[in-house]
C-alpha cells in the first residue's frame, strides 16, 4: 500500500463522526435559537389541569369561563363540596364518590348534585346513617382521581369510594399524567416524553407541521391529527390506579367502585349508549370482581331537559338528583343495606 493511501485511511475513517459532531452542533443551535426565540417546552402541564378546589369556600358564587353558568359553592378545608370532616363517628357508614366537574355538579347549587341525589335515595331506603361526601374535582382524570384519593379522600376512611369514569382520560395529550407523575416507561415513551419536556426545537418544528400542535390536548373522535399523542389516561394506567386504589380501600375494609354517570345521548335514548371507556370498564369489573354502578338508565328517553341547554355536558340539579336516587339501590347492595 502506497503512503499517499495509507495516509488518506484516516481521514475517511474520521468523516462519519466529524459529520456527527456537526449536526450535534447543529441541533445545538437550533435549540438555543428556538429557546430565544422564546418558545415553551411542548408539554404544558398547568394547561392540562390537576388542581382542586378552594378550602373553606362558604356560599361562594361560581361563573364559567366559557359557558354561562352562575352557581352557589361552599366546601370543606379539603375543597371537598361536603360539610363532613375527617374524623368519623363508629355508628356510621361513608361514601365518596369521585370524578370530574359532572360528579363534582359543575353548574348546580348546593343540595342540587348526584351525591346529595345518592344521599337522600339511601335515606329513603333506610339507610340514613350513611353519609355520603362528594370528592369530585372539576378537570380530574382518574389518574388525578387516584392521586387524589391517596392524599387526600383517604384520610375520610371511606366505606365505599365510586369513581365515575371521567372522559378526559381519553383526551390526546402528548405525556400522559401517569408518565407526568411517575415518568415513562420504555425506550420509545422516554424519548417522547423527553422532547416534549425538554426540547424548544421540537416544539417549533411541530408547530411548522401540525395544524393542531398549540392545543395542549385533543378531544379523541373530535379533533384529528397525524402528530404522535397519547391518552391523558391509557386502559393499562386506568387499571393500574384504580388497582391501587383498591388495595389501599382493602386496608381498613373498604370497597372500590366504579361507574358511569349519564349523559346527554343517555337521556334521550330508551338505553344506555356506548362511550369511550365503557367496553373497557365492563370488562374490566368482569376480570377483577369490581361493581360497576351505572346510573346512565335512570331517565330517559324524555331527559333532554335535564342538561343545560347552554351546555349538554352536564347535568342540571334536577337531573343530578334524579341519576342519584336512581343508584341508591345498586349503592345500599354494596353496603349490604
Amino acid at each position: 500500500m502506497s503512503a499517499a493511501r495509507r495516509g488518506r485511511r484516516p481521514a475517511a475513517a474520521a468523516r462519519p463522526g466529524l459529520g456527527l459532531a456537526f449536526g450535534l452542533v447543529l441541533v445545538g443551535l437550533l435549540e438555543v435559537g428556538a429557546r430565544i426565540a422564546g418558545y415553551e417546552a411542548a408539554y404544558q402541564p398547568d394547561l392540562i389541569g390537576g388542581w382542586r378546589m378552594v378550602g373553606e369556600a362558604t356560599d361562594k358564587i361560581v361563573t364559567g369561563t366559557r359557558e354561562p353558568h352562575r352557581f352557589h359553592l361552599t366546601t370543606n378545608a379539603d375543597g371537598l363540596r361536603t360539610t363532613l370532616r375527617r374524623a368519623r363517628s363508629a355508628d356510621r357508614r361513608r361514601v365518596a364518590v369521585m370524578g370530574d366537574s359532572t360528579t363534582f355538579g359543575w353548574g348546580a347549587d348546593e343540595g342540587g348534585t348526584v351525591a346529595d341525589g345518592l344521599g337522600r335515595g339511601l335515606s329513603d331506603a333506610g339507610l340514613g346513617e350513611v353519609e355520603v361526601m362528594n370528592a369530585g374535582q372539576p378537570g380530574y382524570t382518574t389518574v388525578q382521581v387516584a392521586r387524589f384519593f391517596a392524599a387526600i379522600v383517604s384520610e375520610y376512611r371511606p366505606d365505599l369510594v365510586i369513581v365515575f369514569l371521567p372522559m378526559h382520560d381519553h383526551n390526546l395529550v402528548l405525556v400522559s399524567d401517569l408518565e407526568h407523575l411517575r415518568g415513562a416507561s420504555g425506550l420509545l415513551p422516554r424519548a417522547r416524553v423527553g422532547l416534549a419536556t425538554r426540547s424548544r426545537l421540537y416544539e417549533a418544528l411541530r408547530r411548522m407541521i401540525f395544524p393542531l400542535a398549540t392545543k395542549p390536548f385533543l378531544v379523541a373522535g373530535q379533533e384529528e391529527t397525524a402528530e404522535p399523542r397519547v391518552p391523558r389516561v391509557s386502559d393499562t394506567e386506568r387499571a393500574q390506579v384504580l388497582e391501587e386504589m383498591a388495595a389501599t380501600l382493602k386496608g381498613w375494609g373498604g370497597r372500590l367502585a366504579v361507574g358511569h354517570l349519564p349523559f346527554i345521548q343517555d337521556l334521550t335514548s330508551a338505553s344506555p349508549q356506548s362511550r369511550p371507556g365503557s367496553d373497557w370498564a365492563a370488562a374490566w369489573t368482569a376480570e377483577t370482581g369490581t361493581p360497576l354502578v351505572d346510573l346512565r338508565a335512570c331517565c330517559g328517553p324524555d331527559g333532554g331537559g335535564l342538561v343545560f341547554d347552554f351546555d349538554p355536558g352536564h347535568l342540571t340539579a334536577e337531573g343530578n338528583l334524579r341519576a342519584g336516587r336512581y343508584g341508591a339501590a345498586q349503592v345500599a347492595a354494596l353496603l349490604g343495606g
